[in-house]
């Protein structure tokens, strides 16, 4: 048996023991039916409608506007000519608040308890008083037109091809990204448990009597790799199928995606995303090979520092053109997300993508080597975790 034989036998194994298909089948129908429920209870929410709450309106006179309308309130008119009057209805339970106009563009809100709408009534009161000071204005109607018609400004780049990309391929690539991330983390702990529960047990070195410790590694990082994969996507497509499928049965109208305009951008970010994941589960590899006990293990929190790369991929959004931004998306530990980030919101030269693209790749073969060679030497310890500078020696050392 060749190698990869060996490789592909260890990746089918740890498959078939984390993706139980029976079990897959009804976590997607429990999936459907609470999606069910609660697109059921969303649309009864939707639909219910409480009795508006009465509010006296004094003062009305000294808007120079009518009354707007406002969802969940019945204005009173002309009912109460004093604020103690309606602070003494209010009090009673007979109106739920009383609005005093002060003067112009000045008011305050008398409540008997504070309610959801009262936000609403600022709102709507400052619209209805621009839109009074706007029709009172000397103005024709093409002058009207021109005051709300906003300035049209055409964007285009001579030297670079690709820019600020449309809302479809910003779409999509937020579902890649955010599909890498739940692979991850779905991943990780089938990684930690497959791992550190076999050296718990003391089967391995059973084992890689029989097949090298770097065979044994690359078996259980594609093993495990696929099986997160294969879960994160069940859920993905049922999510999809629940989102496009119950609008529909619910009377409302469903979401529409439009295609992509930048394909070429998409499947840039999808080969990123695809060997971001690879490195940092070669990455977390290493890191489980040399944890002894996950339960007590401080080195646990390793698990978060793939959510560091995302953190500064948002504080870039706005500033995708510094040096910074640049540096970071072709860093293997952070081009998976800044990467993306400069292809959305600026315009990238040709060799950044591939020089990110190369780094990340030599990153992902280093971590596995690393994964194999830790693994090695970890999995026969037992009792101590090794230090940081035995761990660096093991790396050192040929096989």
């Amino acid at each position: 048996m060749t190698r990869w034989q060996q490789v592909g036998r260890i990746a089918r194994w740890e498959f078939n023991r984390f993706v139980k298909w029976r079990q897959q089948a009804y976590g997607i129908l429990i999936m459907l039916v609470v999606g069910g429920i609660s697109g059921g209870l969303g649309k009864m929410a939707k639909e219910a409608r409480s009795k508006p709450a009465r509010v006296a309106v004094i003062g009305s006179d000294r808007l120079g506007f009518a009354m707007p309308p406002v969802d969940g309130v019945r204005w009173v008119v002309n009912q109460f000519t004093t604020e103690p009057l309606a602070r003494a209805a209010i009090s009673a339970d007979s109106i739920a608040g009383a609005l005093v106009v002060d003067g112009p563009g000045a008011a305050h809100l008398v409540l008997r308890k504070r309610s959801a709408w009262s936000a609403s009534v600022a709102r709507a009161m400052t619209a209805a008083q621009q839109a009074a000071l706007y029709t009172a204005l000397p103005l024709d109607a093409a002058q009207r037109t021109a005051m709300t018609t906003p300035f049209a400004v055409e964007v285009s780049t001579i030297t670079l091809k690709n820019g600020t990309s449309d809302s479809a391929t910003r779409l999509f690539t937020g579902i890649i990204l955010f599909f890498g991330v739940l692979v991850l983390f779905n991943g990780f702990a089938s990684l930690f448990a497959g791992i550190t529960g076999e050296k718990q047990q003391r089967i391995t070195e059973q084992i890689i009597a029989m097949v090298s410790p770097q065979t044994w590694m690359d078996g259980k990082i594609l093993g495990l790799v696929g099986a997160a994969l294969v879960g994160t996507l069940l859920f993905a497509v049922t999510g999809l199928a629940v989102a496009k499928v119950l609008p529909a049965v619910l009377g409302s109208t469903p979401f529409a995606i439009s295609a992509p305009s930048d394909p070429l951008s998409l499947l840039i970010v999808l080969l990123v995303t695809v060997l971001g994941v690879g490195m940092w589960f070669s990455f977390m590899a290493a890191i489980a090979a040399t944890i002894d006990d996950p339960n007590s293990s401080p080195r646990s929190a390793m698990l978060l520092i793939p959510v560091l790369p995302m953190g500064l991929a948002f504080t870039l959004l706005s500033r995708p053109d510094t040096w910074l931004a640049q540096l970071l998306a072709v860093f293997p530990l952070t081009s998976m997300a800044v990467l993306p980030v400069r292809l959305l919101m600026t315009s990238v030269p040709w060799w950044e993508p591939l020089l990110a693209v190369l780094l990340l790749a030599t990153a992902t073969w280093a971590f596995r080597r690393a994964a194999g060679k830790i693994f090695a030497i970890g999995i026969l310890m037992h009792g101590k975790e090794p230090s940081l500078r035995e761990t660096w020696r093991w790396l050192r050392e040929t096989e």
